[in-house]
């Protein structure tokens, strides 16, 4: 397989770290929505700790329904005093409560005969109604007759009143007549489900002593001011006024009202009674950052108080927001991924749904949470989940609900809500970043490792040329590979193949001059031997026969002599690999070896010098003992007849030094490095005649036994000038 295919396959490889960065995004998401969960948890504790001091808010029949609409919704506020119940309005004005119209009924409300305006307040336990009434027609107004009278002969005949319709605390839908009477007294009666006048057993009506107030009248119309205990509103409430006027010699009813119906009770309004100061003051305290609901709930689940926060999270770094606090403040992260992001969002979105969650609306006016987790925390126990879309892809809603126990009871529970979309935006722009940095670190490195494997695949297309042409078709070295000088691999590789060419071709040449030299050093006994027995063959003299044949034998015992040579060389490199080798006194072995040399060259003197003794190595002792010979040998061949041959052995550093010094002819510095190869020898300056052949072998033993036994062997002309030392190194044995 080329180079180039394993790197692109690499690359894939590569490729698969964007799609393991989704992976460890998706395991952090896990991690940061069990934090966002236990945060979670943790606000509505503190919420549930804070109105744990407060009980009275769970005990003051308030309900705030949830109702997101003003326009579909009566707002209760509370007052900062107490009103006198006199049916005079004009104090409402320093309440700084709102006036708000009747709004329905039929026909457009200027062709009405009348029209109203309302103020609803609380104050304690009580609620309180300001109602403005304009009338033109006093028919039927207030009855003349006593109270008791009047509610003898009271039916469900059309009179001037008040209609109320509530659901109170207990979600009872209730309907009610306030009727005014000519003494100022506001008179409360119940309806039956039929919307008629309630009858106990006896056949009286029924009032509603609950409800109270007075009545005014005034030019033009007339003013109310109705009490009522907070218990009978609960989530919802409708008001309107019934007037009936004399018109073209016949009554003539009107209706207006401040909702759609007052018959059905989902058609009413929502109550919306903003909690107190410092109720409003925990929320805001503890709410939570965005996309967030709290709710505050009594045991009978109705909602005390609530408090969110919608601000959605947007994914969408293209909008122009964005792009102007990208061209204001130069953030090179956000233009960069602007500018990627239309390529990494489609590529993103096939692991990954960017969708958030919303939270489901509510229907205006609901006054109670029920929820799960709610009824676990009225039992007592805290409770926080994750709820996720039912694709699981997109985002979803931490619910958590914690009791808020007054001493040993629970008088309620705070129920805390929050969307996890910020933590899935926050994985999403994470990845997107990380993906196009990945992407854009990929292409880089593409392109890099592109540039470089076409360089590398050059190099090496080059080194194989070269290495093709360096050899002909007879497998000869012809050429010469060319080193690179880089210090990378690829130049290694190329000085190693170039080094190996050139002593490959020193070898050739070495083989091509070994046959020279075996003609050369064979040729000479061959023709003495052929010289002999020609001459021999045309003699006829015995003394001149006996000559010839010493010749001819002279001959023949020169060249056994290379063939044992040969075959010396050749056996040592052999027996080399299956030496034994022993720790030895080498001092003893020079000592031995001495002497037997003394005894063969009696012409020499030999003088030994140890540093030190004894000096152990770790070696063969034949192939050492052979190697010790060679030199002597040499050393005999090269020095001056009756001069010395010098023995030394020393200890530098942690190996043995061998040295053998004769005098006599200098090497040239140029021939130092080569006299240990194998064929080399220059017997010109020998000092002694032999009949013996010479191949050059004897050096090349004494190199081959020292890096044997990891050493190495070395020569040098005596400082002198009158002869040379041959030294060689071995590791010393402790």
């Amino acid at each position: 397989m080329r180079l180039k295919i394993k790197f692109n396959l690499a690359l894939l490889v590569l490729a698969l770290v964007p799609l393991l960065s989704i992976f460890f995004a998706q395991a952090l998401m896990e991690r940061m929505l069990e934090t966002q969960k236990e945060s979670v948890l943790t606000t509505a504790r503190a919420l549930s700790l804070a109105y744990a001091d407060r009980p009275e808010i769970f005990t003051s029949d308030a309900v705030t329904p949830f109702a997101p609409d003003v326009t579909s919704r009566i707002e209760i506020t509370p007052l900062s005093g107490q009103p006198e119940i006199d049916g005079k309005i004009d104090d409402w004005e320093s309440y700084m409560v709102q006036s708000v119209p009747l709004e329905y009924g039929f026909g457009s409300p200027s062709d009405r005969s009348v029209s109203a305006r309302y103020r609803v307040g609380s104050y304690g336990k009580a609620i309180y109604l300001a109602i403005e009434v304009e009338a033109r027609s006093s028919y039927k107004r207030f009855p003349e007759q006593a109270i008791s009278e009047f509610e003898q002969n009271l039916n469900d005949d059309a009179v001037d009143q008040i209609l109320l319709s509530t659901v109170d605390v207990d979600g009872q839908f209730r309907q009610f007549h306030i009727k005014p009477h000519n003494s100022g007294q506001l008179s409360a009666y119940v309806l039956d489900r039929n919307g008629l006048l309630l009858r106990d057993e006896a056949g009286n009506v029924v009032r509603e002593w609950d409800i109270r107030g007075e009545v005014r009248a005034r030019t033009g119309g007339y003013d109310l001011e109705i009490k009522m205990y907070r218990s009978a509103v609960g989530p919802a409430l409708g008001l309107g006024v019934m007037n009936v006027a004399w018109m073209l010699g016949q009554p003539k009813v009107e209706v207006i009202r401040s909702c759609e119906s007052l018959a059905d009770p989902l058609r009413l309004q929502a109550v919306f009674e903003p909690s107190s100061r410092e109720v409003q003051n925990v929320i805001k305290q503890l709410a939570r950052s965005e996309e967030s609901r709290i709710w505050v709930v009594d045991t009978e689940r109705r909602i005390i108080a609530h408090a969110e926060n919608l601000k959605s999270v947007d994914l969408n770094v293209e909008d122009q927001d964005l792009i102007n606090v990208n061209r204001s403040s130069g953030n090179l992260i956000e233009g960069f991924v602007l500018f990627v992001a239309p390529i990494v969002r489609p590529l993103l979105n096939l692991w990954i749904d960017p969708g958030t969650y919303q939270f489901p609306e509510l229907p205006s006016g609901t006054w109670q949470k029920k929820n799960p987790e709610i009824d676990v925390a009225l039992n007592g126990k805290a409770v926080a989940q994750l709820v996720r879309e039912p694709n699981e892809e997109g985002g979803g809603v931490i619910s958590a609900a914690y009791p808020v126990e007054v001493g040993d009871s629970v008088v309620g529970a705070v129920f805390v809500q929050e969307t996890t979309n910020k933590i899935l935006a926050m994985r999403y722009q994470t990845l997107e970043l990380l993906i196009a940095f990945m992407l854009v670190v990929l292409l880089s490195y593409a392109l890099i490792q592109g540039a470089l494997v076409r360089s590398v695949s050059k190099r090496l297309d080059d080194l194989s040329d070269q290495t093709k042409n360096a050899f002909d078709k007879d497998g000869k070295i012809v050429g010469r590979i060319i080193p690179h000088e880089s210090r990378d691999e690829i130049g290694v590789l190329s000085r190693s193949l170039s080094s190996i060419s050139i002593r490959l071709k020193d070898y050739t040449q070495y083989l091509e001059n070994l046959s020279r030299r075996l003609s050369h050093e064979l040729n000479t006994p061959i023709a003495v031997v052929r010289s002999s027995l020609e001459l021999l063959s045309k003699t006829a003299s015995k003394e001149q026969s006996q000559v010839y044949m010493e010749r001819a034998a002279g001959g023949i015992r020169r060249l056994d002599n290379l063939v044992k040579r040969m075959s010396e060389a050749s056996a040592l490199e052999a027996s080399l690999t299956s030496e034994e080798l022993e720790v030895i006194d080498l001092c003893a072995l020079v000592t031995v070896s001495v002497e037997e040399y003394q005894a063969a060259y009696g012409g020499h003197q030999f003088k030994v010098v140890f540093a030190e003794s004894p000096l152990r190595v770790k070696v063969s002792p034949e192939a050492f003992r052979q190697m010790l010979d060679k030199l002597i040998e040499n050393a005999n061949e090269f020095s001056e007849p009756g001069s010395s041959i010098d023995i030394a052995l020393s200890l530098i550093g942690s190996e043995v030094m061998l040295q053998v010094t004769n005098q006599g002819p200098l090497i040239p510095v140029e021939q130092q490095a080569q006299i240990f190869d194998s064929m080399v020898s220059d017997r010109r300056h020998t000092t002694q005649s032999s009949e013996q052949g010479h191949l050059g072998l004897g050096l090349y033993i004494v190199r081959l036994v020292a890096q044997f036994h990891g050493g190495k062997v070395s020569v040098r002309n005596r400082p002198d000038q009158d002869g040379v030392t041959f030294e060689v190194t071995i590791p010393h044995q402790v």
